[in-house]
């Protein structure tokens, strides 16, 4: 016969362990989505080694940097 409060205890520990889980997968993405868009507002501060964040920018001399797919997302 098997107690069912261990298995209880068990089976809570269980869905807390993949709750945590899943929240620091999405806190994982958050981070790596902030680091990215402060890279992109901030180049001359911030750098990265991803090249998928560096390669977003063009350079108009005399003028600055720019997004070259501008979607509206950095609008300060």
């Amino acid at each position: 016969m098997t107690d069912t409060g261990e298995y209880s205890e068990v089976s809570q520990l269980r869905t807390r362990c993949t709750i945590l889980e899943s929240q620091i997968d999405i806190l994982q993405k958050q981070n790596a989505d902030l680091k990215a868009t402060i890279t992109l507002l901030h180049p001359d501060k911030i750098s990265s080694t991803d090249t998928k964040i560096k390669s977003g920018w063009k350079d108009v001399p005399k003028v600055g940097k720019f997004p070259q797919k501008d979607d509206g997302s950095f609008q300060v």
